[in-house]
């Protein structure tokens, strides 16, 4: 994932060329509209609120970009900022005004611009890759240019909405890794599928181990492992839940709290840059004073 993340440096600049920039500006908040092409329908609350917090304290560091409408202005990118800037109560916004944006580039810049957030998981961006493609007409390579990486990339992330549902919502959860849910995706079998998912689960099984068991399930056509769940992938525990919200609001970071027999487990931090690296170093653990 990190040299995916790497590879996503093309930007949505590369998209709009500087041609069509125009000098930044102080636009008032109430005069930007959504961009009505925005497939993302929902915005975590949490991180609009860690958001609207560092506004106030610091100011909107990175202007939002608009295009003109025949009232005010509809927003190309930008739009956690903006929504952010409205609960901080701001005025104004800085913002570069884009001319010569159309409805079709409204699109895929929405798109792109979704599939390029740091903080979604595998299946969201799946969804975000699946969306770019069916909606531009694109194949996986022409999908994979437009952002800036390798078709593979895209082919692998697309792949994962070939799985049932329930596994889908596992690895969202953070209860399956990517590479879990590539490891599965070599099972045909749905019941066999479920079942070796929720042993996932429940055993806290790593990559290779779920790779050696699909191998082995695949060649023998067992059902081993299975422990009574039927195929029920069990979501973790509330108190899980409820550690990872108190870290993720503390460090100000994504949290997966993996459990298992004997509270033995892991707890997994992501960063996103060096910056964030250096940040949660700070929180955990920061140098000594000389």
């Amino acid at each position: 994932m990190d040299a995916m993340e790497r590879r996503l440096g093309r930007g949505l600049g590369a998209l709009l060329p500087d041609s069509t920039r125009t000098a930044g500006a102080e636009l008032e908040v109430d005069a930007i509209r959504p961009n009505p092409h925005q497939p993302r329908e929902t915005f975590s609350p949490a991180g609009l609120e860690e958001l609207r917090q560092s506004i106030v304290n610091h100011g909107v560091l990175q202007p939002v970009v608009v295009r003109k409408a025949d009232v005010g202005y509809e927003l190309v990118s930008g739009e956690r900022r903006w929504r952010a800037a409205r609960l901080a109560g701001l005025r104004t916004i800085p913002a570069t005004v884009r001319p010569h944006v159309s409805d079709e580039d409204m699109l895929e810049l929405a798109l792109v611009e979704n599939v390029q957030r740091e903080d979604l998981d595998p299946i969201e961006r799946a969804r975000g890759f699946h969306r770019l493609m069916e909606r531009l007409g694109l194949t996986q390579e022409q999908a994979a240019e437009r952002v800036g990486l390798k078709r593979s990339t895209v082919a692998n992330h697309v792949r994962l909405l070939e799985l049932p549902d329930s596994i889908q919502d596992a690895v969202s959860q953070g209860a399956l890794s990517m590479g879990h849910a590539r490891a599965l995706l070599s099972i045909q079998d749905r019941n066999r599928l479920l079942d070796l998912a929720a042993t996932v689960v429940r055993d806290n099984l790593s990559v290779r181990e779920v790779e050696q068991r699909a191998r082995e399930r695949a060649d023998t056509g067992s059902r081993s492992g299975a422990g009574g769940t039927e195929g029920k992938i069990v979501p973790p525990a509330p108190w899980i839940r409820d550690v990872e919200k108190r870290l993720q609001d503390h460090l100000g970071a994504k949290v997966a709290v993996k459990n298992g027999e004997s509270y033995r487990g892991q707890i997994v931090l992501h960063y996103f840059g060096r910056e964030d690296l250096d940040r949660l170093l700070s929180l955990l653990a920061p140098q000594p004073l000389l």
